[in-house]
């Protein structure tokens, strides 16, 4: 024998639908701050004139729905080439930086590399406390006041983005500072080396402080691994 709903569940089931369309009457932008819900929600396509239908509603939600989703993967796709990009760069780079015998051919392959590969307009190489031997690259001793300056500009280990101010331009790349108007500057600490790789552009969107660090992070210490390997007496 089957078992007839009770009118205290029959008026419960009742009231509370009641209550849910008071609360949507008390509430008409509910279903249009939770989409997820709307786009399930089932019901006839029969709109009359002048009026669009929650079908045609729904549909258009999926769409712009659809339309985040691919913007989302193409961004995803596009930094999943850069990467592999940056790092076919970076393999090449770190070849043409392991062939070279002796400073000078290291400092040309830096240079070179940055300028083509990377797309700087200037690189600057800066040694603290240490000479090379090179006409190529200034150096800073640690008590000069312009050593004190950069270390306070650009403390820690985590290259800097974005763009500098002249004093800072300056102090990098001296008379080729003219003109930049963004640039990168990384740290280079491989004991006893310390100093700075100064990579700049004329485009102002070219390096920015929302750019990742990860890969010149590994410049930096190739870089540094490289020049220390090269100083007088040193070896791995």
């Amino acid at each position: 024998m089957s078992r007839q709903p009770s009118k205290s569940t029959a008026s419960a089931a009742t009231l509370s639908e009641e209550q849910v369309l008071d609360y949507l009457r008390e509430h008409p932008d509910l279903l249009s701050r939770h989409r997820d819900v709307l786009a399930l929600i089932d019901i006839p396509h029969d709109a009359g004139e002048g009026t669009t239908s929650l079908i045609e509603y729904q549909v258009s939600i999926l769409r712009e729905e659809s339309r985040e989703l691919a913007q989302r993967l193409e961004h995803l796709l596009y930094i999943a080439r850069d990467n592999d990009r940056l790092a076919e760069q970076l393999h090449r780079f770190t070849l043409e930086l392991l062939a070279a015998d002796h400073l000078d051919g290291v400092l040309v392959a830096l240079r070179d590399g940055l300028r083509q590969d990377f797309r700087a307009d200037v690189v600057q190489i800066i040694l603290i406390g240490h000479d090379l031997d090179s006409e190529g690259v200034p150096v800073l001793s640690v008590d000069d006041n312009a050593a004190t300056e950069l270390e306070s500009y650009f403390p820690g280990d985590t290259p800097v983005l974005g763009t500098l101010d002249g004093a800072q331009l300056t102090l990098l790349f001296g008379e080729q500072a003219e003109g930049l108007a963004s640039a990168a500057v990384v740290p280079m600490d491989e004991p006893p080396l310390r100093g700075f790789i100064a990579i700049g552009s004329r485009d102002p969107d070219r390096y920015n402080d929302e750019q990742g660090t990860i890969f010149l992070s590994q410049l930096g210490a190739l870089v540094a691994r490289v020049l220390r390997r090269a100083m007088p007496g040193e070896a791995d």
